[in-house]
């Protein structure tokens, strides 16, 4: 039966569960609550229905696994159109089988409001921890990959994951230092919830946070018009894919070629994509082309994609009209510029 956590106000992305061995839906009810008061819904979706009935319509989609979940959200990720796929506890090694049923209560989750829920629940399969894993796939998908494990994991030893994120540039490694096999369930489901929506946030709105460097002094005050690192990378992978043809270009031959940072990169291609600019293909020969001729796209459309408007105004400016004519003027100069080629008018786009 399958089980869902809805937010109360707009949904900022749909994420959803594939459950590890013994596990229903009910023990990701913490999880739900905790996700969908952050504006994301959560799914535990029944066995065997159709993926696209899981997602909300235009919000981001992320895949979530546990145990030999991950390894099944791995797969269907690499099958169907998600935005990013979030792996806890995957089973890349055999590690210790428990020998009996409070071994393995212990070795799954060292949280006592879990354990409790486990003890009572009386449709938890136990004993399946034993049962064999299968393999995984051989590559990950070309989307941003979440991995989260406890560094005291003894069903899952974290190792293999290590090195697998170490293999895929879009991977992100999150290891819980004394964390067990169920870390969305363990002690430190507070952390592993915030990292998950952190991971969901940069993905579908573009929230990376930097690192920090002292602030350098600065000789003058930005210029009024400022053109964001966000558009100008956007205009710049864009352009490098004016040459590829129809050949789908991998981000990371984007950002190498053009100098720009994959993981911003890997983001403002989700957003291009979602603008019906790009067009995604899956795969070892996939990658990003572009959704239509070069020329039928302006610069005032790549803007609107990657910061929602040309100008915004701060509240309560006496002269705001004069800056709202502004954003109409440069919006229509932009919506005039092709991304190659030369300016036309408006009419002529």
């Amino acid at each position: 039966m399958s089980r869902t956590w809805a937010p109360e106000g707009a949904c900022r992305g749909t994420l959803a569960v594939l459950l590890g061995r013994g596990e229903n839906p009910a023990v990701y009810q913490r999880f739900g609550r905790r996700l969908s008061a952050d504006g994301y819904g959560v799914v535990v979706p029944e066995p065997d229905t159709d993926p696209e009935t899981w997602f909300q319509p235009g919000a981001a989609r992320f895949l979530v696994g546990t145990d030999v979940g991950a390894l099944r959200a791995w797969a269907l990720g690499l099958e169907i159109e998600v935005d990013g796929l979030i792996l806890a506890g995957t089973p890349l090694a055999r590690g210790q089988s428990p020998v009996d049923r409070a071994d393995e209560i212990g070795a799954r989750t060292s949280c006592p409001v879990h354990r409790e829920l486990l003890e009572n629940d009386s449709e938890f399969e136990w004993g399946r921890l034993t049962e064999d894993v299968p393999e995984p796939p051989k590559q990950l998908p070309d989307v941003p990959v979440l991995l989260l494990h406890g560094d005291a994991d003894t069903l899952a030893p974290v190792a293999p994951v290590t090195s697998l994120a170490a293999k895929h540039p879009q991977s992100s490694l999150a290891v819980f230092k004394d964390g067990v096999h169920d870390i969305l369930n363990d002690k430190f489901h507070r952390s592993v919830a915030a990292r998950i929506v952190l991971f969901c946030e940069e993905i579908g709105k573009g929230a990376v946070l930097l690192p920090e460097t002292p602030a350098a002094p600065r000789a003058r005050r930005s210029a009024p018009v400022h053109i964001s690192a966000r558009t100008d990378y956007s205009v710049r992978a864009l352009r490098e894919l004016v040459g590829s043809g129809s050949e789908p270009v991998k981000c990371e031959v984007i950002a190498r070629s053009q100098g720009i940072p994959l993981n911003s990169l890997v983001n403002l291609m989700v957003e291009l994509r979602r603008a019906g600019l790009v067009t995604s293909q899956r795969g070892c020969d996939g990658g990003y082309s572009l959704a239509r001729p070069a020329e039928k796209i302006t610069i005032g459309e790549v803007v609107r994609a990657v910061e929602g408007g040309v100008t915004s105004v701060h509240n309560g400016s006496p002269g705001a009209e004069v800056w709202r004519e502004l954003g109409r003027q440069v919006t229509a100069f932009l919506d005039g510029v092709p991304l190659v080629g030369d300016r036309v008018s408006k009419e002529g786009i």
